[in-house]
């Protein structure tokens, strides 16, 4: 058997999981004991005990068979382009590798890359608002402009435009699947599934032909921050899937920034429920993230500290400065600006163009303005 066959085959032993089998890789000087160990039927590691064991040895009983899986699993995988990644290669990514219960193989369609040691994770809300989208376009697309890959959960809303938001500011993506890396969900995201194994990969701990299911998310979760030195929850609910992304980046030891939203908003309970509760450091712009994980940052980004957002608003107008300081992070209608700004209609659209070019605001259906 080779490594990926033995890790295939302590994933087949009953009830072992992937902490065990970390600590079983662990306990053994190189791999060649720990082959020797795993064909013996006899373990020695933390979590391993007499039963366990006779689990071991119950596998081993059915070497063969799980052989033949495992070379069916391979055929499968080279048929529909999937590659598969283990602890023992150098290419699996240094966050997740450190990450206590991360999977000891995966799946996944595209390319990895060094580069995946600055990630950041941006989650949230299936049902965004248009506050929510506005945000996570601006907060991904600042992250894109440093070269940080950005990782996501692959869902309708926030995950979606961050994914969309990475790969149309030409940033490296990565989509974590609770399925297989060949199972499309949601079906309507195809075409943005094929644009981010150009620009990144999809991953998954699951074997290929695995369909979506609600215990597998969890687990996906835990390896979107695993694989990420901070988390970015933009809208989620208390009990929503980007919160529980976020505690598990607290367990292990990642940092969390959450976006605050408006008080009624059922979409910004659980980020706001996060900032109340210290879970999570309040952010307005990436600014506030960069500055958190600089150190990590570094060797990535050098001493370049301040976004081009903010050396634009040096170059502003009087004018301009005004009308910017009138406007608000939701939505806020032509009328009301001109109302609350003391100027023309008119004459406010001449500054709002130029704030837009600067990318300062962003118009939206109706007349609408936003600030990022």
């Amino acid at each position: 058997m080779n490594d990926l066959c033995y890790l295939y085959f302590l994933s087949s032993v009953r009830n072992l999981g992937s902490w065990r089998i970390r600590n079983i890789i662990d306990r053994y000087d190189n791999s060649e004991k720990f082959f020797k160990a795993v064909e013996s039927g006899y373990l020695r590691a933390e979590g391993i005990d007499v039963q366990m064991n006779s689990n071991v040895r119950e596998a081993v009983e059915r070497k063969a068979e799980i052989e033949r899986d495992f070379g069916r699993l391979c055929e499968i995988a080279e048929i529909r382009k999937i590659k598969m990644c283990s602890v023992f290669d150098d290419e699996y990514p240094a966050n997740l590798r450190t990450v206590s219960g991360s999977p000891v193989m995966f799946f996944y369609k595209g390319n990895l890359t060094g580069l995946d040691k600055y990630s950041i994770s941006i989650v949230g809300t299936r049902t965004p608002t248009e506050y929510g989208k506005h945000t996570c376009e601006m907060l991904t697309e600042a992250v894109s402009r440093y070269g940080i890959p950005v990782v996501s959960g692959f869902a309708r809303g926030i995950d979606t435009v961050a994914h969309r938001t990475a790969i149309r500011s030409g940033n490296v993506t990565y989509a974590v699947f609770g399925c297989g890396a060949d199972v499309i969900y949601p079906s309507e995201n195809r075409k943005l599934c094929e644009e981010i194994i150009d620009n990144g990969a999809v991953i998954s701990e699951f074997p290929p032909g695995t369909k979506p299911d609600r215990v597998n998310f969890p687990r996906r979760n835990r390896i979107i921050s695993g694989l990420s030195i901070g988390t970015i929850v933009i809208e989620s609910s208390v009990s929503g899937g980007a919160v529980l992304t976020g505690e598990y980046a607290l367990e292990q030891n990642r940092e969390v920034f959450a976006v605050p939203g408006y008080i009624h908003s059922r979409q910004s309970e659980g980020t706001n429920e996060m900032i109340k509760r210290g879970q999570a450091k309040l952010i307005t712009c990436i600014d506030d993230v960069i500055c958190e994980l600089e150190r990590k940052l570094a060797p990535l980004i050098g001493g370049q500290l301040t976004l081009p957002e903010r050396q634009q608003t040096a170059s502003m107008t009087a004018d301009e400065r005004h009308i910017l300081e009138t406007l608000k992070r939701e939505p806020i209608h032509i009328d009301l600006i001109s109302e609350l700004s003391g100027r023309p209609v008119n004459e406010c659209l001449v500054h709002l163009l130029s704030l837009e070019f600067k990318q300062l605001v962003r118009q939206l259906p109706g007349k609408f303005f936003t600030s990022y």
